[in-house]
């Protein structure tokens, strides 16, 4: 009996603890979207409220409407963040079936090859000299395929092979398979819960990543949304500190629309694939 109410005790305290932490990260988005849709004298009189107060799509129909601004961007973000998804997932795969293989020549010396990228590279400079003689400035590559493979990812799915039964492939060899038609027809089929999780890995960093776009992208129609938003705050410190304000404008109000309109396909596309999230990263996470 003492056990057991115990144990309500720790449950409800985890049960507190997970709610506060909720609470934690689900205020700041709410604010976002409160002050999105709030009207600017709501919002020049009260603006930490919580509470909706008024309603506007005024912010929304100035960020959808504007030619050339975010509307651009966010399809160039789609666009950036469906090639390099693809991409990323087809070579991380063929490098984690091929690093899964014992019998690969050199196979230890390569996997800490490819570990040690993890904790050092060649430095910015020589990082921009590299995609610039690549001819990649200004394009979608420059965005995509610098950073193609990530070595965490690799890993994960690396041991997702690697726990897969031999017997397997063994009686795929005995039906007359190649390497390349076992992977094809064996192994990525068996294997869509770490795809998934990988995938929304790869698709999450490249539609947050902004860093990339700074540094190689110079023509404006090139910006994903992630430089336009970074650009909007940038403009309205600058315009704060200048004291200039445009009539009937509300720069924060605008920037908190964008920000969900920036949020929207990622949170489409997420229920679709987080029953495969937590069961894609357990299994490749551990190695047998």
């Amino acid at each position: 009996m003492y056990i057991q109410k115990r144990f309500a005790l720790a449950d409800t305290i985890i049960y507190l603890i997970l709610g506060l932490s909720a609470l934690i990260i689900l205020l700041p988005l709410w604010r976002i979207l409160v002050i999105s849709f709030s009207t600017q004298e709501v919002y020049l009189t009260d603006p930490y409220h919580l509470i909706p107060k008024s309603f506007s799509l005024t912010e929304y129909k100035r960020a959808l409407g504007s030619i050339g601004g975010i509307v651009t961007a966010l399809f160039r973000s789609v666009q950036i963040t469906t090639l390099g998804t693809t991409i990323s997932i087809i070579l991380t795969s063929f490098g984690a079936y091929a690093l899964s293989k014992k019998d690969l020549p050199g196979r230890g010396i390569i996997f800490r090859l490819i570990v040690f990228t993890m904790f050092f590279s060649g430095g910015l400079v020589p990082f921009y000299v590299l995609v610039r003689n690549l001819h990649l400035i200004d394009t979608i590559w420059s965005l995509v395929l610098p950073t193609a493979i990530s070595t965490y990812n690799l890993i994960i799915m690396k041991n997702y092979y690697a726990s897969i039964p031999a017997s397997l492939e063994e009686a795929a060899r005995i039906d007359g398979y190649n390497d390349i038609q076992i992977l094809f027809k064996i192994i990525i089929p068996i294997s869509m819960p770490v795809f998934a999780a990988i995938s929304l890995f790869y698709g999450v960093a490249l539609w947050n990543d902004y860093f990339l776009a700074t540094l190689f992208i110079n023509s404006n129609d090139m910006f994903p949304l992630q430089v336009l938003l970074r650009q909007m705050i940038i403009q309205d410190m600058v315009t704060a500190e200048v004291g200039v304000m445009t009539s009937g404008s509300n720069m924060e109000q605008f920037k908190m629309a964008c920000i969900i309109i920036g949020m929207i396909p990622v949170l489409i596309i997420y229920p679709f694939i987080q029953k495969y999230f937590t069961k894609g990263i357990m299994m490749g996470a551990v190695k047998e």
